[in-house]
């Protein structure tokens, strides 16, 4: 009789632990959340007070993927369960690198290359605000020429124009925070903008860089003539 015994026993301590509460997650606590809110991420979770433990037991990771794929600013998503019934949501969401100015709002891009379509009135100081770039493919191309560039670099990056001309359909124009302007081309200057120390390093006065072709400046006072234009070495 003994094995019928302790059989019986077994069902009976799993079907009080069932409709008991500690077979339910007690709470859901969250961390490293800076803009998606502790509301919005506990919203999206498929965890959450009272769900059954047996739909969590083994299955944090895929929980974790799951709630992740609800917002494009988390980065990454670690879930764990801690003292027996206890949720805790560890978020890392995408940094904002730079804003889309459109229609009077400015559209946070993020370090992924994700633009956010809820726009804010006021863009956070140090980041570079993209304007007049009405054609998707050009936008797409900045972006991901823009994240190659290093960050002290793009701190000092105050506006990225689309600014085409005949000869260079691929022009854009960047105004600098230290007065400086900048010509480049889309398809190179994620990589020739991490030399603009060096070139801002030899400037006498605020002056024009043209990275399109070479490299080369002339003072933002003076027209471009051959006799102001000065030749940068080394690039």
């Amino acid at each position: 009789m003994w094995p019928l015994v302790i059989l019986i026993t077994v069902i009976l301590l799993v079907m009080i632990f069932m409709i008991s509460s500690y077979s339910r997650v007690k709470s859901v606590t969250v961390s490293g959340n800076e803009i998606v809110s502790d509301k919005q991420i506990k919203g999206f979770s498929p965890v959450k007070p009272g769900t059954s433990l047996f739909a969590v037991w083994g299955k944090t990771d895929k929980l974790a993927q799951s709630l992740k794929q609800r917002s494009m600013r988390m980065q990454s998503v670690k879930m764990k369960l801690v003292n027996f019934n206890q949720i805790k949501i560890k978020v890392e969401e995408y940094p904002t690198i730079g804003y889309l100015y459109v229609h009077g709002g400015y559209q946070p891009i993020l370090k992924s290359g994700v633009i956010i379509k809820g726009k804010v009135l006021n863009p956070k100081a140090g980041f570079p605000v993209l304007k007049k770039f009405k054609n998707p493919e050009k936008l797409r191309r900045t972006i991901k020429q823009y994240r190659r560039i290093s960050p002290p670099v793009r701190a000092v990056m105050s506006t990225i124009s689309f600014s085409p001309t005949k000869s260079n359909p691929d022009r854009i124009f960047i105004q600098m925070s230290d007065g400086n302007k900048v010509y480049a081309s889309i398809s190179t200057f994620g990589d020739k903008m991490d030399y603009y120390p060096s070139i801002n390093s030899k400037l006498k006065v605020k002056s024009v860089i043209n990275l399109e072709v070479g490299a080369y400046s002339y003072p933002i006072s003076k027209k471009q003539t051959s006799s102001n234009t000065t030749t940068m070495h080394g690039y």
